[in-house]
């Protein structure tokens, strides 16, 4: 049994420091798979990266409280692509991606210190078609699309908090451990990026997927009180994958929003997904009752002293070998909290620009993302240290015949008001009810805003 009232004080009292950061909700699938082989060796020109991370730090006086913070986020993608077939190309794609949040509130009668890291390495691979199709204004026209798709994903989330009040102060700790892994399979190929994208501002598919996968949760907490008393618990949770549902994508091209390094030219995309799944930068797929950086609500949010997310604002893709390959992107950031912080003039978020990179300093950020130090003093879930997860994960993918897929963007996490059935952090049978593919229309999903959005936390009252 699992005790959780001792956490719940600290939300209460408003010492959460709650980081949101909001991901693409997305697709589907994986039926009548083969296992895909990740090649041995790659054509370095057949492999490419991007990332970056941010920085956001701030002081806020509130009468006679000082409010600080200082957060950092960062994530990478290493891309090698393997021609498999005619028109068909296998995509591995090792991400790594991490924040770290420290804020303290400082008054004449007590002080607050909060610390919070979360950060995860995730292997996915997918078999892509240039053969695939979306619709523009009611016509199939060519596009890049994905067959299917798998996932494996290791991730670790610490947090804590100390509140004092002259020589007396208390404390606690949240700890997570997860891991899981993912298929999915669609019937047909679900169209994702028009071929030639000139003249073309937004388009849209459907597809049927079916999915297959298994997962663990598992974490531990304690609560140390002004007196001394400690209450602790832990728990886990496993979950699997499997059954179909149909997911749909409504994309749009958007304009740059800055240079790139290298000095290249790119386009600017949003890809909008609707379905049971979340997906990540370029393909991705991920439960979201696994997802910890969503909006559905975890088995552990009610012990919970902070949550993360995180919103892929922008892909932008540049020609391929096999059609527009994601070479770039744009992830935004955001913290919010209900003590610590007093409101958005005091919240932490940063934009970090995923620059174009070499696979080594790729490796390199990916190194220093997954190796910051605990903080807590604690143990986290499961026993042994924060997991230190490398890129480098053994992930078992499935084929069905020839795939496409290109970079995979949804607002509808960041853009959604609630979890209920009609908002992305809904969890349904069969998945959000998919748009069907149809002109772009009164049907399709809004088009994202042309700037960041602001954050709030999914588990506060709107």
């Amino acid at each position: 049994m699992v005790e959780k009232s001792g956490m719940k004080t600290w939300i209460a009292a408003g010492v959460a420091l709650l980081v949101a950061v909001a991901i693409v909700p997305a697709l589907s699938g994986a039926a009548n798979a083969a296992s895909v082989t990740p090649a041995t060796s790659a054509n370095p020109a057949n492999q490419w990266a991007y990332g970056g991370q941010g920085w956001s730090n701030g002081t806020v006086q509130l009468g006679n409280t000082t409010i600080n913070w200082s957060a950092m986020y960062g994530w990478t993608v290493v891309f090698t692509v393997t021609p498999t077939a005619s028109g068909v190309w296998m995509i591995e794609e090792q991400r790594t991606i991490a924040a770290t949040v420290s804020a303290s509130a400082t008054g004449p009668v007590r002080s607050i210190v909060y610390h919070f890291h979360t950060q995860e390495a995730d292997t996915g691979f997918a078999n892509v078609t240039n053969g695939s199709s979306v619709y523009v204004n009611g016509s199939a026209v060519p596009a890049l699309g994905i067959l299917n798709a798998s996932a494996s994903l290791q991730g670790a989330t610490e947090q804590s908090v100390t509140q004092t009040a002259g020589s007396l102060s208390r404390s606690a700790y949240l700890n997570i451990t997860r891991s899981g892994e993912f298929a999915v399979a669609f019937s047909p190929s679900l169209g994702l990026i028009p071929l030639n994208l000139t003249g073309v501002n937004q388009w849209n598919s459907t597809a049927t997927e079916t999915g297959a996968g298994a997962w663990t949760i598992a974490w531990n907490w304690s609560d140390q009180g002004y007196n001394g008393t400690v209450k602790s618990g832990s728990g886990s949770d496993n979950g699997s994958l499997n059954g179909s549902a149909t997911v749909s994508v409504t994309g749009y091209k958007v304009g740059l929003t800055h240079p790139f390094t290298d000095g290249k030219s790119r386009v600017g995309i949003v890809l909008i997904f609707q379905g049971p799944f979340n997906g990540y930068d370029g393909f991705l797929l991920v439960p979201r009752a696994f997802d910890p950086w969503g909006a559905a609500a975890m088995p552990y949010s009610s012990l919970a002293l902070g949550t993360t997310a995180v919103s892929s604002e922008h892909l932008y893709v540049s020609p391929g070998a096999f059609g527009p390959s994601v070479t770039a992107a744009d992830q935004t950031f955001g913290s919010s909290d209900s003590a610590v912080s007093a409101g958005p003039a005091s919240q932490p978020g940063s934009t970090v620009q995923g620059e174009p990179m070499s696979v080594a300093q790729a490796q390199s950020i990916a190194h220093g993302l997954t190796s910051t130090p605990s903080s807590t003093g604690s143990s986290p879930a499961a026993g042994g240290s924060l997991l230190l997860v490398g890129v480098g994960i053994a992930v078992i993918a499935v084929v069905v015949g020839a795939v496409g897929v290109i970079s995979l963007r949804s607002y509808n996490r960041r853009r959604s008001k609630g979890n209920g059935p009609n908002g992305n952090g809904a969890s349904m049978t069969g998945g959000v009810p998919p748009a069907a593919a149809v002109p772009p229309g009164a049907s399709s999903p809004p088009a994202p805003p042309s700037g960041t959005g602001p954050f709030q936390d999914p588990n506060q009252p709107r």
